[in-house]
């Protein structure tokens, strides 16, 4: 006798999806407020300010403090039960949409100071003020190549929501151009083209929500609350980082396992070949946990992955795992 075994009644097993991201929907925006950071090449503490460079009253979004988030998310998820968020899994990167300064193709490599002031698209920057004894431009930042990451254990979902400080969130990677300018004190930022700054992921305080759009189709909503340091030539500025990743996601349609008579004493089992990241496994008892993985490499018929095995004569039970 041979039984196919998919899911267990009433059990949510979690399933691979990979979540597309809506860029209207979808931000971060980072927050620097004022504050005193030591200036190695003066010796000194200054009071940095990042301003807009057409804004010296404050960072405004104009200045690049905020970006939208576009790409996908990979997670496993078991609906209405839990979801976890691999690491390093996800195609999460900001847009560069705002014109900010500098503008690598202007370097020019044979001279010591960059002194090119054209614009290019970058995801966050700002000017840089620098107050010691008077308040004088120092620099100007330009964040490119952002990408972003969530990492998490299982999380459960209760009620459609994700609890708070459950996930990790940040900056995995992005490359910092920084034009240092002149001051009476010399140029205590020193120019830097495609520095890489350190991952900044951490502890997100805030939580989310999985909302049921009916059938299998699933909207994500990911909320970002979380504090940043930024590390800039020898400096390091503190802040926030806030926002949303909104994204939708379409549980796939679990594959089933079709089983038949083969030649005398064989049994043929099949699954459809589009069933990606699945194996075959086997127990020779239902309801324990002796499930062993069937070595036997399938053969593609048509639409199928087909495996040929000997008929057990006390009976065997099937499954696909992913």
């Amino acid at each position: 006798m041979v039984a196919s075994i998919l899911l267990a009644p009433g059990v949510a097993r979690a399933i691979q999806m990979s979540w597309n991201v809506d860029t209207n929907a979808s931000y971060v925006q980072l927050t620097v407020p004022d504050q005193a950071v030591y200036v190695a090449s003066i010796g000194q503490n200054v009071t940095a300010r990042l301003r807009d460079a057409g804004d010296n009253s404050q960072w405004t979004d104009a200045g690049g403090r905020r970006a939208a988030v576009a790409g996908t998310i990979l997670a496993d998820y078991a609906d209405a039960v839990s979801i976890t968020f691999p690491s390093n899994a996800h195609n999460l990167y900001a847009l560069e949409q705002t014109n900010l300064r500098p503008n690598p193709a202007q370097w020019d490599p044979l001279t010591t100071n960059y002194t090119g002031t054209g614009t290019a698209p970058a995801a966050f920057g700002a000017k840089v003020r620098g107050t010691y004894l008077v308040t004088v431009d120092v620099a100007y930042l330009a964040l490119r190549n952002v990408r972003f990451d969530v990492a998490s254990g299982v999380v459960p979902v209760i009620g459609g929501a994700l609890a708070t400080n459950q996930t990790q969130f940040g900056i995995s990677a992005a490359t910092g151009d920084v034009d240092g300018l002149q001051t009476f004190l010399g140029q205590p930022v020193p120019d830097v083209l495609a520095g890489e700054l350190p991952p900044i992921v951490q502890t997100n305080n805030a939580g989310g929500t999985i909302q049921n759009l009916g059938g299998r189709d699933r909207k994500l909503t990911y909320s970002i609350s979380m504090p940043i340091a930024i590390e800039v030539e020898g400096m390091t500025l503190t802040g926030s980082a806030a926002g949303q990743i909104v994204a939708y996601g379409t549980i796939p349609e679990l594959p089933s396992l079709r089983i038949a008579p083969a030649a005398i004493q064989t049994v043929l089992i099949a699954w459809p070949t589009n069933a990606i990241g699945f194996v075959l496994q086997q127990n020779p008892v239902l309801g324990t946990t002796n499930w062993v993985t069937v070595t036997n490499s399938p053969v593609v018929v048509g639409s199928e992955k087909q495996v040929t095995l000997p008929a057990s004569e006390g009976g065997a039970f099937y499954r696909l795992r992913q």
